[in-house]
């Protein structure tokens, strides 16, 4: 069998440090994606999961193998030598995303929110862009995708709005906790000004990266990843309808306050509510659809 030839390192191509999209399930992080990754210096990967507990890297240093001396890999190497070793392997495996042309590096998985301080102990001058979407149009989504093509989720998320609730509060809720931490290096951006002017925010997601662009440039980016012009509606599809508001046409009173018993408090925090029994509207449900998405207005 002939040896394949190494994959280079090319991570030294980089004149920024790495960006990590991340967020709650279904938020809009992939359009996040698409667009960063339709610049032509910028190496996208998608969903690697690499450094996650249970699928990733982060497990070599689980309880399995440490304390140092007791098990594992603790037997042979100090934690200092292993991390080491992960930066060594990171750059490589992300390099297969990379070409000549690229000198930036963008990754997209929405869990990594989870794994921020393991990240940084790789990549420390690492960069995050947390997408912010409306929980209850977050909840829509789910139970959508898990009664058609994410089939794992249908047990969770399938019929009961509590699951998603709980999950979309507690990632709002670490995602919250890691701007404190780490300040300049982390973006949250809304997925509802996405939507509302795409282009301010097409500017706010390059700027906050270090990518340079001119107006042309994000003309074409623009052209090729708006949601509305690329895009058809499909319920039982990834791309469902990237809609703002839908929940309004979906939920239930019943599904209103059940959401709002477990995330109510988050709606009102960031300005999507205003009135705490905003599930009472749900009594008398919109007939139709807007025409247009619409953005909350941020709390004061």
């Amino acid at each position: 069998m002939t040896e394949q030839p190494e994959h280079p390192d090319r991570f030294h191509q980089l004149v920024q440090p790495p960006v990590f999209i991340v967020g709650a399930a279904r938020s809009g992080t992939t359009w996040v994606y698409d667009i960063m990754s339709a610049h032509p210096a910028v190496a996208g990967v998608y969903e690697s999961w690499l450094f996650t507990p249970r699928d990733g890297l982060q497990s070599l240093f689980s309880k399995a193998h440490w304390p140092f001396h007791h098990s594992g890999l603790g037997c042979i190497m100090t934690r200092d030598e292993l991390l080491a070793h992960i930066r060594r392997l990171s750059r490589r495996l992300l390099s297969h995303a990379m070409e000549p042309q690229h000198t930036f590096l963008v990754e997209k998985s929405p869990n990594h929110l989870f794994d921020v301080p393991f990240i940084q102990e790789v990549f420390p001058d690492a960069r995050f862009i947390h997408v912010l979407r409306d929980g209850r149009d977050v909840s829509v989504s789910v139970r959508a995708a898990a009664n058609s093509w994410v089939r794992p989720w249908r047990d969770t998320f399938g019929r009961s709005i509590r699951s998603s609730a709980r999950a979309w509060r507690d990632a709002v809720q670490r995602a919250h906790e890691e701007a404190l931490r780490l300040g300049e290096r982390f973006l949250e951006l809304r997925y509802e000004d996405l939507h509302a002017d795409p282009r301010s925010a097409y500017r706010r997601l390059f700027d906050f990266s270090g990518i340079p662009y001119d107006e042309r440039l994000l003309e074409e980016i623009y052209t090729v990843t708006d949601f509305q012009r690329n895009f058809v509606a499909d319920e039982t599809a990834f791309r469902r309808g990237g809609r703002t508001g839908d929940w309004q046409f979906r939920f239930s009173l019943w599904d209103a306050w059940n959401f709002h018993r477990l995330a109510g408090h988050k709606l009102l925090e960031l300005g999507y509510e205003t009135r705490r029994r905003w599930w009472l509207r749900q009594l008398w449900p919109p007939r139709r659809r807007p025409s247009r998405p619409t953005s909350p207005t941020p709390a004061a």
